[in-house]
């Protein structure tokens, strides 16, 4: 039996730590500015205390549909949709540019 070290498998890069700890914060306080508590937010979540303390704690392990009923309850689901907004990702745009030329080069 191999020995446990104690070190993730696959531990999280410090950027997207540092990301998650961003969130959590900001999850701790959407949450109190509306006068929940971490229960609360649970039950109007439909999700369990633990996923609500999981979150606020920046842990790794969300499912993105926990963290969406969430978003949800709090009425931030709108903000969801930044995260891949289309017409801010540079690769999108230019692969864009590059369908729509390859298209019309077909057709002249």
């Amino acid at each position: 039996m191999a020995k446990r070290t104690g070190t993730p498998v696959n531990p999280v890069p410090v950027d997207v730590h540092n990301a998650l700890q961003s969130m959590a914060d900001r999850a701790t306080v959407a949450r109190k500015a509306r006068g929940l508590t971490q229960a609360d937010l649970a039950r109007l979540s439909n999700v369990g205390l633990s996923t609500i303390s999981s979150i606020e704690a920046g842990h790794d392990g969300v499912t993105l549909a926990s963290l969406l009923k969430v978003l949800s309850a709090l009425d931030l689901l709108e903000q969801a949709d930044q995260i891949f907004c289309l017409e801010r990702d540079p690769a999108i745009v230019e692969y864009g540019r590059e369908r729509l030329s390859k298209w019309g080069g077909g057709r002249r």
